[in-house]
């Protein structure tokens, strides 16, 4: 039981990675296709502490759309404060701002549902084949007794 429950978590989590990943994957594509780049400024650093003690770097960017409108987004990096850095948007979707470029990003999404898509079709089969062997081992267990009484 306590197997299940954690292969249908494995598989939900699985979902949301593929539907993440499509979804930026999508969004990047906007952005190839109609996105501007403009210079932001970068305004704070942060250094986040995250799994098993692991760091790793973020930086506060600020930059002003074409239409004037002035936004500010954390992201990973490691410019300085000050720095100037080009971020790429689709217009009218400030959120979809990143520093990083479409192929980077394309890449990153693809990863992510990929993996997603892993857990989604394995986790199944591998409760499956575990229950598979399972069945096996009793059906031999009650061979010998059968074969002893």
């Amino acid at each position: 039981m306590a197997l299940t429950t954690v292969v249908a978590f494995l598989v939900l989590v699985g979902y949301g990675f593929v539907r993440s990943g499509l979804d930026g994957l999508k969004g990047g594509s906007a952005v190839a296709a109609h996105g501007r780049s403009v210079d932001g400024v970068v305004v704070a650093k942060d250094k986040v502490i995250g799994p098993q003690g692991s760091r790793f770097k973020r930086i506060e960017v600020r930059f002003t759309t074409a239409a004037g409108t002035s936004y500010q987004l954390w992201e990973g990096g490691d410019a300085d404060v000050g720095d100037t850095i080009r971020v790429h948007y689709e217009p009218g979707r400030p959120e979809t701002a990143s520093t990083h470029s479409v192929t980077s990003n394309r890449v990153m999404y693809g990863i992510l549902a990929l993996a997603g898509l892993a857990l989604v079709i394995l986790m199944p089969l591998l409760v499956l084949r575990l229950g598979r062997e399972g069945l096996r081992d009793i059906r031999r267990a009650v061979r010998r007794r059968s074969a002893v009484g």
